[in-house]
């Protein structure tokens, strides 16, 4: 009986059914997996008494914070990644290699974050605090991903020499993604105000990149079928561009399928897309579907963007399209409703004042991109055109700091609002049936 239901479904649904039971697969992998170390896996030295002397390279870019830095390095001799907190100098490169002495630890779990697992999803069983290092002068690595580190701090670079603190933290943040020179009270106040997104390289800020492209492609006339592939070919110099790391990729993939799926409107095929895309990430790393919460934001908001949008849009018909104002708002709460649950679930705070600020601040962010490519491009013929061109970027990313320092200031503008998982599922299968559920695929 159950085959001859099965033989009634579509190609379309019959692929989906398939990639579901993958994606579920690979979630009982991330849950029941647990590795073997043995002397050959670095983890095996793990609580040793004495300092452990190990050679390795860096193989992650360096996490460069206000007062320390991170290194993530693979030993040369032994399986598995550490990871070391050190002083902030020197300064150390992708790439570089290492001689390291240094009492390794195991992560364990801060409070209710598993940062134990948080790690292990990156195949870093090992911390380290206040290492002995010596430079050597080696180095390994990818050679393309060097290059595309040592251009996204270029950039950075460029943008710190044409405009002031914390308006340069803040080009650099939508444009490479980086937070270096970020103080710790703005990266606050961007957390009680909801709008963090805009500072890490997120669907959000590819969407804005692949509309734009859009645009451009009407502007010179050029049909569908083409600007899709002018898109591909951007989105890929944009991911070499702020380092290509896992997190941007995933990005790229995610932005793309919103586009693809508002200018096609096929959402048969944009929902198998979806899922393959998460079945291919998830194979890679099984871990990034329980312990990767970037991940998960990413897969639930495009989930609203591609499904909610078209919902809400007749409720919101009374807003003018200028400006953007109606599609951001419609965005927004789509992003906000399908990300709430989760974001409760693993951080407990609730931003009240998240829809308003984001409403605010999005349609100053696509020209603050804009403006912000440009003030590099000007800074590479001449500094002074690129402070020229930095005064629009200061003055527009100062209207974005004035509203979170007033919207973070009020005392209820964010609550913490903590709930447990069976809640978020119970929510998580009323907004899928409100979508998803009998009848609705013939409405569409």
């Amino acid at each position: 009986m159950c085959y001859n239901n099965y033989m009634k479904f579509t190609k379309s649904q019959k692929f989906f059914i398939f990639c579901l039971v993958v994606l579920l697969a690979e979630l009982a992998w991330a849950i029941c997996y647990s590795p073997d170390f043995n002397e050959e896996h670095i983890a095996y030295y793990n609580e040793a008494k004495e300092p452990f002397e190990f050679s390795a390279y860096i193989c992650s870019e360096p996490d460069v914070r206000l007062d320390h830095q991170k290194l993530t390095v693979c030993p040369l001799d032994y399986q598995g990644k550490v990871l070391l907190r050190t002083e902030l100098y020197p300064e150390y490169e992708y790439g570089q290699v290492l001689q390291i002495k240094v009492r390794l630890q195991s992560p364990e779990p801060i409070e209710d974050f598993r940062y134990d697992q948080y790690l292990a999803k990156s195949g870093i069983y090992s911390v380290g605090y206040q290492p002995s290092i010596k430079k050597l002068d080696q180095k390994k690595g990818n050679l393309v991903i060097a290059k595309t580190l040592q251009l996204k701090k270029f950039m950075q670079n460029q943008i710190n020499k044409t405009v002031a603190e914390p308006q340069a933290a803040l080009v650099g943040g939508i444009l490479v993604g980086t937070r270096q020179g970020m103080p710790a009270a703005l990266l606050e106040q961007f957390n009680i105000t909801g709008i963090t997104h805009i500072i890490a390289i997120s669907g959000f800020n590819i969407t804005i990149i692949v509309v734009l492209l859009l645009n451009l492609c009407k502007h010179f006339y050029i049909n569908r079928k083409k600007a899709i592939w002018a898109i591909i070919i951007g989105l890929i110099f944009f991911v070499i561009l702020t380092g290509a790391s896992p997190s941007v990729v995933r990005a790229a993939i995610m932005g793309f399928l919103v586009v693809l799926a508002r200018h096609l409107g096929r959402k048969n095929n944009i929902r198998n897309a979806l899922i393959l895309s998460a079945v291919l990430m998830a194979g890679f790393n099984p871990k990034i579907l329980i312990w990767d919460s970037g991940f998960q934001l990413s897969f639930l908001s495009t989930i609203g963007l591609v499904y909610l949008v078209p919902r809400l849009e007749r409720y919101f018909s009374w807003l003018p399209e200028k400006l953007a104002i109606r599609e951001n708002t419609v965005s927004t709460l789509s992003a906000i409703i399908f990300t709430l649950p989760l974001i409760l679930f693993q951080f407990g705070r609730l931003s009240i004042v998240a829809p308003v600020v984001n409403l605010l601040v999005l349609p100053v962010i696509p020209v603050a991109m804009m403006v912000g490519f440009v003030q590099f491009l000007a800074s590479i013929i001449h500094l002074v055109f690129g402070q020229i061109v930095g005064w629009i970027s200061w003055l527009l990313l100062g209207y974005v700091i004035k509203v979170v320092e007033i919207f973070s200031s009020f005392s209820w503008a964010s609550v913490d609002f903590k709930i447990s998982w069976w809640v978020m599922a119970i929510l998580y299968i009323y907004l899928f049936m409100i979508l998803f559920g009998p009848g609705k695929e013939k409405k569409r």
